[in-house]
């Protein structure tokens, strides 16, 4: 979770989320990527840190918050997954994760992901899905194969899903007018799909504040 951006976490940020089709062309993302690579390096310098807290508006004080999810659609990818939809948001607390095993922010804050998915996976009140992407949105067994070595690398069990042509990112980044959209991504949700927590990328100290958010967020309900 870095400072927001399409900017604002790998090089490889945006590249992979929406196969060309109709309407939606792949050069712009091209660009996005291009634009995101030099952020990177003239900005952050290949180590995150976090900005004066004034200066970015993030987790539970991100704009967002109070906002509604209305497309969430991710299919099966590994492990005991399943086809997800809207309706899977209508009665717990979400956090859900887009991530990919090309993303080095999304290796710092893998680790802390696995261990928040652990502790709270016992509150029948929770639900984690962990969204990965790849370079090629068309190479699902690259996605497979990459997907299932990186969550052996972390020592990661829980199943994982995917975002088919990128509906659900693409509809997220739209839907919120998220101009900083990049990756990793976690999106914490109260019941319904409402938004109690956004983080794009990652900076130290996210996950404690994600693991606060999903606390509170277990309480209100």
């Amino acid at each position: 979770m870095s400072q927001p951006g399409f900017s604002q976490s790998s090089s490889a940020d945006s590249h992979h989320l929406p196969p060309e089709r109709s309407g939606w062309p792949i050069w712009p993302w091209i660009l996005v990527l291009a634009a995101s690579a030099l952020i990177v390096l003239t900005r952050w310098g290949g180590v995150p840190k976090p900005p004066p807290e004034s200066e970015e508006p993030r987790g539970e004080r991100h704009p967002t918050v109070g906002q509604r999810i209305t497309t969430f659609a991710l299919q099966p990818l590994t492990g005991d997954s399943h086809v997800v939809s809207e309706a899977d948001l209508a009665d717990k607390v979400t956090l859900i994760n887009f991530w990919g095993p090309w993303c080095s922010a999304c290796a710092i804050e893998f680790p802390h992901l696995v261990e928040l998915e652990s502790h709270f996976r016992p509150k029948p009140g929770f639900q984690f899905f962990s969204v990965s992407s790849n370079y090629n949105p068309s190479d699902e067994r690259g996605l497979v194969e990459g997907t299932k070595e990186f969550l052996k690398r972390y020592k990661a069990d829980f199943p994982t899903y995917r975002d088919p042509d990128g509906n659900t990112v693409i509809s997220l980044a739209r839907g919120l007018q998220l101009t900083d959209f990049g990756y990793p991504c976690t999106v914490l949700l109260g019941p319904g799909g409402v938004i109690r927590g956004l983080w794009i990328g990652f900076i130290p100290g996210d996950e404690e504040a994600v693991r606060l958010a999903i606390e509170k967020a277990l309480n209100k309900t």
